[in-house]
């Protein structure tokens, strides 16, 4: 004798229960597995009617497509166009002084990010005058 406790008549109970964990997470792996199963078929049902109803029930088209193309500018924005501030500031100061000038007072009262040069306010200004 070792002294050893005699722990054979454990070992059945033991396995017993690992066994028993083994069978509840196989089974709850299959449920898993079922629940994935019915995920994967209603995303599959709804994608196909998605395909097959999406593309009757499209709104229709109201604008001809130049007017739809000419309203859609490429690039980036002009800044004064888009700058409210900037534009009453330049139209309160375009009469009396030049378009270097003019310039210089917005980079003095104005952030770099809204700063313009001269040509950009000429152009502006001649947009301006023809009404566009």
């Amino acid at each position: 004798m070792t002294g050893a406790p005699d722990t054979s008549h454990d070992c059945p109970k033991a396995a017993a229960a690992a066994l028993a964990q083994v069978a509840l997470a196989l089974a709850e792996v299959k449920a898993g597995q079922a629940a994935v199963a019915r995920a994967v078929t209603g995303l599959e049902a709804a994608l196909e009617v998605g395909l097959q109803e999406g593309l009757q029930s499209l709104p229709e088209c109201t604008a001809l497509p130049s007017e739809h193309r000419r309203a859609h500018r490429f690039g980036t924005p002009r800044k004064i166009d888009g700058d409210p501030e900037l534009q009453a500031f330049i139209a309160a100061r375009v009469d009396r002084l030049t378009f270097e000038q003019i310039a210089a007072e917005v980079a003095a009262h104005f952030p770099p990010a809204r700063h313009v040069r001269k040509t950009a306010i000429w152009d502006w200004w001649k947009r301006q005058q023809a009404g566009t």
